[in-house]
């Protein structure tokens, strides 16, 4: 990362530092193991921590004394003077 007003300049071949043949022969069979695993890493599959809403949004409903807060879409009491919850297809 360059610092503000100046260039990133990549490194030249020459600069860049490969492993020998034999440490790469040494580590050529060595096995990771993860220390968790996020189900669907990398293809969108993972677990939301929101239980029960997922990131689809569906429709509007108005709010409900004791409805939380963080669903309530505040752009849209703004035009309005009322208060709407955000609904998200459930998963």
């Amino acid at each position: 990362m360059a610092l503000p007003g100046t260039r990133y300049k990549a490194p030249s071949e020459g600069d860049l530092r490969f492993l020998d043949p034999q440490t790469i022969a040494r580590v050529s069979n060595l096995e990771l193991v993860a220390r968790f695993i996020v189900e669907g890493f990398l293809i969108g599959l993972h677990q939301s921590p929101y239980h029960g809403f997922s990131s689809e949004f569906t429709s509007y409903r108005k709010y409900v004394k004791g409805d939380p807060f963080k669903f309530v879409d505040w752009k849209a009491a703004a035009r309005t003077d009322r208060l709407y919850i955000k609904q998200f297809e459930e998963n």
